[in-house]
């Protein structure tokens, strides 16, 4: 009933009261986020043949605006400039303007991202990529102001340069273009070694240990601010701890589970977990929730209670899988997408309090206690960044102590009159948008948690999403469709959503003992080989054969937030019985596996599945790479050399020369850059200390970046003699650039004997 009344709640909030000024191409869409500019002054089209054709006849660019439904900055952006007549108008006359939902077509996404953060330092949503009539990029960028401000040019700024470059220098739009696209082709293939690599025990516990060697020892995780959950490293961890115990990652694990479900991050009324932290603390989050967030946390902490028995962890899996179920659950079985991280351009407004409304709820008595729990005692912890004047006025829940049984049954109730009159306010916008590999990852969850917890309830949840997916998202010809919204669907899959869904319907046989779910998983698996595999090289490409709306058809391993498609793809291989199969998508990207498995998770995962049973894979050189054009990977690795060497027993140097005309971001770099990083595994380090670096400015930033340039030396300190001790492991993470653009980040691994 509550699902039907906050549906019908939004709808109406979202229903316009006056007849728009506008409405373009998009009113005929079924994504949300494409809707919500169906009535900008924007002449939008669709990514299609429409669009293309338009630009192909009146020899326009095609500015291509990416991002999704429940982005903030999207949103701003679009306030600012989408829906701006004057800007809107230009637009109009010089470009032919696309609007893709990332979430619908992340192939889309996924190729222009790679062009942006090869042009520019970082990438990120909204993404703003300029085309040439046959779809090669050009220029972008992520968030433009509408106007020039402290010094970085805004929107209108950079579309007149691209309008007159376009049409008054098109050998330089021609020789850039074509750039681009060798460097995209280049790294949608993943290359041979250079030397022979084994996929045997020891690569797996060299990549654990460089995976987990920045885990942050004062709150947990790893990496430092904004802060991710990692939910592929955690279940990495998890599962090499069934095969090969290791207390001292588990200690890693555990801490940061409890600062996770003790932090703000966690919304402690609703259940649910928010998209990261913007601070080291885990305490002030990006307010936005993922559906798959909350499947991957939810499988974690599912697994982290089987193996530790801690109850905690079965009561946080519970309270995130219930508020599924409550919140983003169609009526017909499917789970929705997300929920925006604003409310009315204000973000995290309706999981904001006061201590003034929590005891006007609670009583004076109950909300003092409730308060001293979550943190609220305080003061507030919570200050708008877009809004109001900069000093907290607000709180995030937060349990600032932990908590025990007894306090945790107390605030219950309490817990729930808050929810409660939460749901009286005001709710964020939520995406009902179905995505068939994100439902996947919620099944294979809620199946694998009805099992390990003993709740029929999940399982049933399980079956009847995949029943849904089953008899809604697959079309005549036995595959299946990317997402659906009010019956409609849309888009066909990619390697993800068949992956995903084999994964997942194996689960359910697993927790259900019926072979129904077998054989569709078998199913599944034929049309994922049929459709994506590459029988040649190995592996699997991202997109179908015979698609042909984009310049260059990708390999991807690395993981995003999300598991890699080829890792899940090998482990469902295996479990099938296709060994083969499994064996050569690992061999094929056992060169990256080397080089950057600490981005690799799920492949490392893949790897341990197939030892279990099978021979170390010995993977040789390849044969192509005398002629082969150079990667930005292997550029970004010559530009910065190393050395190491010990001071004293307990105290190393690492030296590194960065090539003339480059930089790489200092360790102090802001946060939304990538910044150097030493991580050193498996010892007890007592200091790492990286040098201040300097402030420089660049033509494609509005203020002074923090940048090492030439030698830089970084200390390390141990806190006892390493003399006689293994020889020590170290990764050097950086993002080499010029004045002009960036490189792909890389990290340099560095091996050096103890004194």
């Amino acid at each position: 009933m509550f699902r039907a009344i906050l549906l019908l709640i939004l709808l109406i909030a979202a229903a316009p009261t006056t007849n728009p000024a506008h409405t373009n191409r998009l009113a005929k869409e079924k994504s949300p986020y494409l809707l919500q500019h169906a009535h900008n002054p924007v002449d939008w089209y669709a990514w299609g043949e429409e669009a293309f054709a338009r630009a192909k006849k009146d020899n326009k660019p095609i500015l291509l605006s990416i991002g999704y439904s429940t982005c903030h900055w999207c949103h701003v952006m679009e306030r600012e400039s989408f829906e701006n007549e004057k800007i809107a108008k230009l637009m109009n006359e010089w470009f032919v303007c696309i609007k893709v939902d990332r979430e619908e077509r992340p192939d889309v996404d996924q190729l222009y991202m790679t062009a942006v953060q090869v042009l520019t330092r970082h990438g990120g949503w909204p993404m703003s990529v300029w085309l040439t009539p046959d779809l090669r990029p050009f220029y972008g960028g992520t968030y433009f102001p509408p106007v020039d401000a402290g010094g970085r040019p805004g929107f209108l700024t950079v579309m007149r340069a691209i309008e007159g470059a376009y049409k008054d220098r098109p050998g330089d739009v021609e020789k850039t273009a074509t750039q681009l696209v060798n460097i995209l082709k280049q790294v949608a293939e993943p290359q041979a070694p250079e030397s022979p690599v084994t996929i045997g025990p020891e690569l797996i516990e060299e990549l654990l240990e460089r995976s987990t060697a920045d885990y942050e020892r004062q709150f947990g995780g790893f990496g430092g601010a904004p802060k991710f959950p990692r939910q592929t490293l955690l279940e990495l961890i998890l599962v090499h701890n069934r095969h090969v115990p290791n207390e001292q990652r588990m200690k890693m694990l555990r801490h940061t589970l409890d600062a996770m479900a003790d932090g703000g991050i966690r919304d402690h009324l609703g259940g649910g977990f928010h998209r990261y932290s913007t601070d080291a603390q885990w305490l002030v989050p990006h307010f936005e929730i993922m559906l798959y967030d909350n499947a991957m946390l939810s499988w974690v902490y599912v697994e982290a209670h089987r193996q530790t028995k801690e109850k905690r962890y079965a009561d946080v899996a519970r309270g995130i899988l219930d508020f599924i179920l409550r919140e983003m659950t169609s009526p017909e079985g499917g789970f929705y997408t997300a929920f925006d991280a604003e409310v009315d351009a204000m973000e995290g407004l309706s999981y904001l309090w006061t201590l003034e409304e929590v005891k006007s709820i609670l009583g004076a008595k109950d909300g003092e206690f409730f308060a001293k729990v979550y943190g609220l005692d305080q003061g507030p912890n919570f200050a708008d960044p877009h809004h109001g004047t900069g000093r907290p006025d607000k709180s995030i829940l937060h349990l600032s102590n932990g908590i025990d049984d007894e306090t945790d049954a107390k605030v219950a109730p309490m817990r729930q009159k808050l929810y409660e009159a939460r749901r009286k306010r005001k709710q964020p916008l939520l995406d009902t948008k179905i995505i068939t590999g994100w439902n996947a990852l919620m099944i294979r969850a809620m199946a694998y948690a009805g099992k390990v917890l003993g709740e029929k309830r999940y399982i049933e949840a399980a079956a009847k999403a995949a029943d849904f997916l089953w008899s809604r998202h697959r079309h005549p010809g036995g595959g299946l469709w990317r997402t659906s919204r009010d019956g409609v669907t849309k888009h066909f899959a990619f390697l993800d959503d068949y992956a995903f869904l084999a994964q997942a319907l194996l689960e359910l046989k697993y927790a259900t003992e019926d072979e129904r779910w077998l054989k569709e998983a078998r199913e599944i698996a034929n049309q994922m080989q049929e459709r994506f595999i590459d029988r040649q090289g190995g592996g699997f490409y991202f997109t179908a054969q015979g698609q042909d709306d984009l310049i260059v058809r990708q390999k991807v391993a690395s993981d995003s937030p999300l598991p890699s498609g080829n890792a899940v793809a090998a482990m469902v291989m295996r479990q099938l019985g296709m060994v083969d199969v499994a064996r050569d998508t690992l061999k094929v990207f056992a060169q990256q596996l080397e080089l950057n498995g600490e981005g690799m998770s799920s492949m490392v995962e893949a790897a341990i599945f197939y030892l279990k049973d099978n021979e170390p894979i010995a993977v040789g050189p390849g044969p192509w790479r005398g002629d082969r054009p150079v990667t930005p990977q292997e550029v970004a690795a010559n530009i910065v050399s190393t050395q190491a060497a010990w001071v004293n027993p307990r105290e190393l140097h690492v030296e590194l020369a960065i090539a003339d005309g480059y930089h790489i971001n200092a360790h102090h770099a802001e946060k939304d850059l990538i910044a150097t990083q030493l991580s050193i595994g498996g010892q007890e380090v007592e200091s790492i200390g990286y040098p201040e670096g300097e402030e420089r400015k660049f033509p494609f930033s509005d203020r002074a970046i923090r940048v090492y340039s030439g030698a830089v030396t970084i200390e390390v300190k141990f806190k006892k003699s390493m003399t006689g001790q293994p020889p020590v492991r170290m990764g050097i993470a950086y993002q080499a650039c010029d004045e002009q653009a960036c490189l792909p980040p890389i990290t340099r691994q560095i091996e050096l004997n103890t004194p």
